[in-house]
């Protein structure tokens, strides 16, 4: 990482380029409703993550580095400068096999959820294998 970045909210209108990003990392994520993204950017966006309020802290969403920018701690960076700035319990769901990245980024595994998560995640259980952590 030689570049200087800047890790941020992306402002409203700003929202087509995280599209274009998703995209070009031919991923599906998209911005879910009412959330605030956040983006490591330098010339363009390298790293996303987008949070969603929720009554007693946070979702997380969308984690997503560019193919080329992995293993050079940016969704650490990322995590922490978005955490730091809206300091509350944040979520989120992964599978099984990435149990151990998030826990090395201070997650851990949690089974107490916000009501509105924990339906959510019984829900998604049906289909997939996944693990709920907070930090």
């Amino acid at each position: 990482m030689t570049q200087h970045l800047d890790f941020t909210p992306l402002a409203a209108l700003q929202h087509p380029l995280l599209h274009k990003f998703y995209r070009a990392q031919r991923s599906p994520m998209r911005i879910p409703d009412g959330a605030q993204p956040w983006v490591a950017r330098g010339a363009d966006i390298l790293a996303a993550l987008n949070l969603t309020p929720l009554d007693g802290g946070q979702w997380l969403t969308g984690l997503l580095v560019s193919r080329e920018h992995r293993r050079q701690g940016l969704a650490r960076h990322l995590i922490d400068h978005a955490l730091a700035a809206t300091p509350a319990p944040t979520w989120l769901f992964c599978h099984p096999d990435l149990a151990d990245f998030y826990q090395r980024l201070d997650f851990t595994p949690s089974e107490h959820l916000p009501p509105s998560l924990a339906e959510r995640l019984q829900r998604y259980r049906r289909h997939k294998r996944l693990v709920a952590m907070v930090r």
